[in-house]
């Protein structure tokens, strides 16, 4: 199966479609409810999903859609800036694969949103890269991450990645810094702006962060185990590929992979100030994870690489496969 991603073909983007769409299938059997998504919600993640509803054929279509955009995204921001010496589908094959592997994050959620406007934010902020003048881009960066918490405000704690990758990207300087401020403020003054004209001020402030708080640990669902086992061993994977995946990479490839492994590094951080617990909120693993170990499995052997994906995507479908004919 990965033989038919390692090209960079204009239908690339309709094969990540279709082969998310598969790994989503066996969720319209059921999916296990997670506890805590309304909570990490911001005023525009609980928008969206108040509109959204129970609609079951949408709950679980949109996320297809949210992730192969986040995917094709990803795969872009590889070609462009250079972060592999082979053009392929892995990147957003592997943020795909990663999104599958926890039955909790199959159904629509604010954080699908979330993680689409994460990877606009880096797109963004690789344009800096050899620009005389870069306020566009460096707002636009701030424009996307302030987007991304707006649906989930435990997002902002990623901000330190961003202000790390444009000081990787550019000369650091106050100016620079700030244009990205303003672009998340603007975002900010624009949202609550139009909350408070629709009328509803009252503890707004309040219920958008009120996700945020001290992790505490709770029971895992059996159906997650397989899933985040995988993740940890993928996690593990791509810490100990890194040196090699940017060993023969240009200065912009090697600065911008770089960056990705910051965002994922804070996002593992952000973990500890989830007050409702590791899910849902370790999606905002999935795009840093799942880039970086697609540009793992572009450096291994095909046949050993067809083996490791083949027992990634049992794990991805086995538990909801399992709870619905073999439970």
């Amino acid at each position: 199966m990965l033989s038919l991603f390692r090209t960079n073909q204009a239908f690339a983007g309709l094969l990540l479609f279709f082969y998310a769409l598969l790994l989503q299938l066996p969720a319209f059997f059921g999916t296990p409810d997670v506890v805590g998504t309304e909570v990490i919600n911001g005023v525009a993640g609980r928008l969206v999903i108040d509109w959204v509803g129970e609609q079951r054929w949408l709950v679980l279509l949109l996320p297809v859609v949210l992730v192969t955009l986040q995917g094709i995204i990803a795969n872009v921001l590889v070609t462009r800036h250079r972060l592999s010496r082979k053009v392929t589908q892995f990147p957003g094959l592997f943020i795909v694969l990663c999104w599958a592997l926890v039955p909790a994050f199959r159904e629509l959620q604010a954080l699908h949103f979330a993680n689409l406007c994460l990877m606009l934010g880096l797109l963004s902020l690789a344009r800096v890269y050899k620009k005389d003048e870069a306020a566009v881009a460096l707002f636009n960066t701030g424009a996307w991450l302030g987007v991304a918490s707006l649906f989930v405000p435990l997002y902002l704690c990623l901000l330190p990645a961003f202000i790390i990758g444009m000081g990787v990207l550019r000369r650091p300087d106050t100016r620079s810094f700030l244009q990205m401020l303003v672009g998340g403020g603007v975002m900010y003054f624009l949202a609550f702006m139009l909350v408070y004209l629709f009328g509803n001020w009252d503890g707004a402030i309040g219920r958008h962060f009120s996700g945020f708080g001290l992790l505490s640990l709770s029971g895992v669902d059996s159906q997650f185990l397989p899933g985040l086992i995988a993740l940890a061993v993928l996690l593990l994977f791509a810490i100990v590929s890194y040196g090699q995946e940017v060993q023969l990479l240009n200065i912009e490839g090697k600065k911008n992979a770089g960056i990705v492994s910051w965002v994922l590094f804070f996002g593992a951080l952000s973990l500890l100030l989830s007050s409702t617990g590791l899910l849902p909120f370790l999606q905002v693993l999935v795009c840093p994870l799942g880039l970086l170990v697609g540009l793992g499995f572009i450096l291994l052997p095909k046949g050993r690489a067809e083996f490791l994906h083949l027992i990634l995507f049992v794990a991805a479908v086995g538990p909801l496969l399992w709870t619905r004919f073999g439970g």
